[in-house]
Order: C-alpha cells, then structure tokens, then sequence
C-alpha cells in the first residue's frame, strides 16, 4: 500500500474543520487548525474495522477520528468472524476523504494478527490461515497502530465478536467438533460454551494477543441468546439446545434432570411452532399455555440459566488469562442490542455488579435510531407469531415501553417506528439502569450508535440527536462511551456531533 499523503490530509482534514458548524455549536468546534488536540479525559472509544484503516490510511484515519470526534481511545478487530465485511457500497461513508471500496468481492483474512503456535496446545482449534492470498496479508495492523496510536494519546484495543454458521466451520479448524446439540442430538452451527476445547480456544487466543502486542485493552461479545428466548423469540426454524454430553454432564452436576429439560423444551418448542403455523389457541389463551409448559417443566429455566453462567465462564476464563499477563489491560464484554434493549430473560438472568468481578467495563448497544424498526420487526411482530398473539401490536408496544422503563409519551408511536427511531431519552434511560445495575463495581460504556443500517439501506442519523445523546450518557453516569457501531459507516457530520458534546463535557 502506498503511503500516507501527508500534506493532502492535512488539507482534507482543515477543510472538514473549516465546514459550516452544526446548530448551537460553539466558535471553537470550527477553529483552522490541523494539529491534533489534546486527548480528552473521559474516555471516549471507536469501533472499527481494520480493513477500513489499511483502505484510508492509518494516519489519515486516526487524525479524522480524533480531529472530528475527539477520539481517545481504539477498538478494533483483531478477528473478523461476525460476518459483516461484505457490505454494500451504499452503507458505507463517502466523506472520509478516501472513496470506499466495494466490499462484495475482497477476498480478506477473518484474522488480522500474527499467530503462535504454542499459545493453542491445549486446543484443536485452530484459528484460519492467512496465506499470500488474502488482502492484507504482509500487514501486522496491531503492530502497525502502536506507535501512532500512542503519538495521538490514543488507546489500543482488541475486539472479537464471536461467529457462528457454515462460513465459520470451514474457516475455523476443528469447529464442527465443538458445536452444540438440539433436542434430537442433531448439531448444530453455533459452538457449545461448555465444550473444554472451545473454552479453551478462546483462552489461547487472548493469550496470543496480549503476549504478542501491547494492548491497553479487549473487548469480547457474542451475539446469541440462550434456548428460551430462543423458542418463543425465534431468529430460525432450529430447535432448542444444547444438550451435548458436556452440557448433559453439567445439568446432572447442577442437579438438573437433562431428560427433563430436553422432553420440556420439546414440548414448548412444538407449542411455538403450532402457533406460528396457526393451530387453533387453546381454549385457556396463549399466554396461559406457554405458562403452563414453564410449570410443568421448571427444569426449562433452570437449563437455560446454567447456558448463561457456561457463557459467562468462558469470559472469565479469558478474563483471568488476560489479567495474568497484564494486570493493567481493560477486560470488557459486549452486550448487544437484544440484550441490552429487549430480552426481559436476559436481564432477569444476572445484573451488571454480579459480572463486575471479571469485567472491567460492560459495553452495552444504545443505538437510539435503529431500535424503532428492531422493535417493530424483531420484537414486536416475532412475539405477535408466539406467545403474545392474543394483544395487538399497540398494546404489546405499550407493554413493552412499561417493562423496560422507557418514555411511551417520547418514543414513537407503532406506525413511527421505521420512520424514527428513538429518541436521545431511551440512552439516558437505558444508561441511568445500567449505571444502577452495575451499583458502581464496573465501568459502564454505552455504545453510541449511528448510521447503523436496516437491511441494505443506510440509515441517516440527526447530528443534534447524536450530540444530544453522548450529553444523555453522561448524564446518566457513564463512564465513557464506544462510538459504534462501524467507523466505516459513519459519515462525519455525526462524528463532528460526538465531538463537539466532548468538548464541552471536557
């Protein structure tokens, strides 16, 4: 790759500072200057991609960053398994200053460090080969940010997010041995957190990493919800699980009767499915039969709960690995929008303080202007199929803004939901019961979120309403912030917005 043109980023960057500023913004936001400002105290992170960086230059990208948002800390991906590369070229940013390359037929690694052998011996895994043929692949990114992310007063972390699918299984040596089982023994796609070998795998990897790089930090999310949720909110056809011999063994342990648990998750799962195939309700209602499964069965809930501690293990395990190496370096977890903003099960499951012993921060989604259509596609019409069908989708609207504790006289009505999103309130909301649930054991960052896209269109995000919500999290006792979710989707206005709320928290 060539390198930085210098003096064409400086002016690049003048003529973004020089930009008309947004409404209410103060005379220092447009100052002519090109050096970068100081690091801001509080902290304030990005995601991004690291093809996004090789692609703009990693000079150029991280002045942009810090020039327009005031950007003091990295996080970016040491692993690319999520499956979210291959975007098209209209949710990416065109005001960077460098054009977006297509994204559809790159031919780029899953794996952006340097890996070592002797990290994974107690593991059969095998993260993917990157050979000559990948993009990118005589790059050492994380090597490459070192020194001019320490120039800048910045921050370095790493960010995983756990894959899943056939795409995976080919690329990650071993995964199909790891995988979880339904009810009728079949496997799956998706790995098992009790499986020795998964568990282990991911305690090799952050060893790698941290023994192989000078880290500050790592963040670590998995994007999946556990067997209960995921019969009666269901993403797919596929039934409950998992019911490996591992995850067999522990139910025993915890004194569970597996057989129990599996003939009850049946049960709900052919329940479910009756009414999503519409099967006539029974005569006593919806709800009631989908309570009447729990009561028979208590041992559902009791597997389900032990599938949220198995996960919650795996990253203390990571967690441990990584402190026993650097006891300096920030630990943290993901939690994504599901979690965060509609799952009742996972939030009933454990608070914030009780994660706080192998969590130096908890990054939660709060992304305010995505969350309308989420609502009303993800949550709203997938419980209207199950067991909320016997409630309109305005009442079932209404329930929802009184369980979760949001403003129902703020946020937008059902037909404004894919028109909208939320407002500035739902992150101060959302941030104010974190901050609570984490009863001041653990660092609550809420992610930031704009120019998220709904399927394949971009969604535009309201400058004001992102400087309004980085104001809101603060507020609401926030400890800092994650700007998310990609930095290749951000256009720079709303960057600009981030920005110019730090500066006057400052």
């Amino acid at each position: 790759m060539e390198p930085d043109n210098t003096a064409g980023r400086r002016d690049f960057l003048a003529g973004l500072l020089a930009l008309p500023a947004l409404p209410g913004a103060s005379q220092e936001a447009t100052a002519q200057q090109t050096a970068a400002p100081p690091a801001l105290p509080r902290f304030n992170a990005i995601q991004m991609g690291p093809h996004t960086m090789l692609d703009e230059g990693i000079d150029r990208c991280l002045d942009l960053i810090q020039e327009t948002a005031g950007i003091n800390a990295l996080m970016v991906y040491s692993h690319t398994y999520h499956g979210d590369l291959r975007k098209p070229p209209q949710l990416l940013a065109t005001d960077h200053g460098v054009p977006p390359r297509d994204m559809r037929n790159r031919k780029l690694p899953s794996v952006w460090v340097r890996q070592h052998e002797q990290y994974f011996q107690n593991t059969p895994l095998r993260h993917q080969r990157v050979d000559r043929s990948f993009e990118y692949a005589d790059r050492d990114l994380f090597a490459e940010l070192a020194e001019p992310a320490r120039k800048r007063g910045m921050k370095l972390y790493a960010r995983i997010l756990e894959g899943s699918g056939r795409e995976v299984a080919q690329i990650v040596q071993g995964f199909s041995q790891i995988v979880t089982r339904d009810i009728d023994g079949r496997p799956t796609t998706v790995a098992c957190w009790n499986h020795p070998d998964y568990r282990a795998w991911w305690s090799a990897t952050v060893e790698d990493l941290f023994r192989s790089y000078d880290l500050d930090g790592f963040q670590w999310g998995a994007e999946r919800m556990g067997p209960l949720m995921n019969v009666i909110l269901p993403w797919n056809d596929g039934a409950p699980t998992c019911f490996c011999e591992h995850c067999v063994a522990r139910g025993r342990a915890k004194g569970i009767d597996p057989e129990r648990a599996r003939k009850g998750f049946e049960e709900l799962y052919v329940y479910v499915r009756g009414l999503m195939a519409g099967k006539p309700k029974p005569a006593d209602g919806v709800f009631t039969g989908f309570l009447r499964v729990l009561l028979r069965y208590p041992e559902i809930l009791s597997w389900e709960y032990q599938y949220r501690l198995s996960r919650e293990e795996v990253m203390q395990a990571m967690y441990r690995t990584v402190k026993g190496i650097k006891p300096a370096a920030q630990v943290g977890w993901h939690v994504d929008h599901q979690p965060s903003s509609w799952d009742l099960v996972y939030r009933a499951e454990m608070t914030y303080a009780e994660m706080a012993p192998y969590s130096d921060f908890i990054k939660f989604i709060a992304y305010h202007d995505i969350l309308g259509p989420r609502i009303r596609y993800w949550y709203l019409a997938r419980f209207q199929r199950t067991i909320l069908s016997e409630i309109s989708l305005e009442q079932s609207l209404d329930l929802y803004y009184d369980l979760f504790g949001y403003d129902k006289k703020v946020e937008p009505k059902l037909d404004q939901l894919d028109k909208t999103g939320f407002s500035p309130d739902y992150v101060y909301r959302e941030t104010r019961r974190s901050v609570a649930s984490a009863e001041g054991k653990t660092k609550i960052y809420p992610g930031i979120g704009f120019d998220v896209p709904w399927g394949s269109n971009h969604v535009a995000a309201d400058p004001e309403k992102v400087y309004e919500c980085v104001l809101n999290a603060f507020k609401a006792g926030a400890s800092g912030i994650v700007v998310s979710r990609e930095y290749e989707e951000m256009r720079v206005p709303n960057l600009r917005a981030v920005g110019r709320a730090m500066r006057e928290l400052a």
